[in-house]
């Protein structure tokens, strides 16, 4: 009798939907290209509509954000239609994450 044995692993899925269709929930991903960079924001379209995103300053200097950049942003969208990052991965794939104060 042959006997396996399953680990199970948690993984995080993120749900990627576009800015047009946005709504509050726990965390979600959006791809797009950077339109304008601030401080600690900037401004992501994906095509459907354009969104700024909260981030903080050293994430985004070490992200090197510059506008036509194409990126993914995992995120949360809440009541008060602000979309806060949590990551944000380049299209090199390079992570950088972002951790709200």
């Amino acid at each position: 009798m042959l006997l396996t044995t399953f680990l199970a692993i948690p993984a995080t899925v993120y749900a990627q939907t576009t800015i047009r269709n946005l709504q509050q929930a726990n965390s979600v991903t959006l791809v797009g290209r950077v339109v304008q960079v601030y401080r600690e924001d900037f401004v992501l379209d994906d095509g459907t509509g354009q969104i700024l995103v909260e981030a903080e300053s050293q994430p985004l200097r070490q992200a090197k954000l510059k506008p036509g950049d194409r990126i993914t942003v995992v995120g949360t969208y809440d009541d008060d239609n602000k979309f806060e990052a949590i990551r944000i991965q380049s299209s090199d794939g390079k992570v950088i994450p972002v951790f709200d104060d």
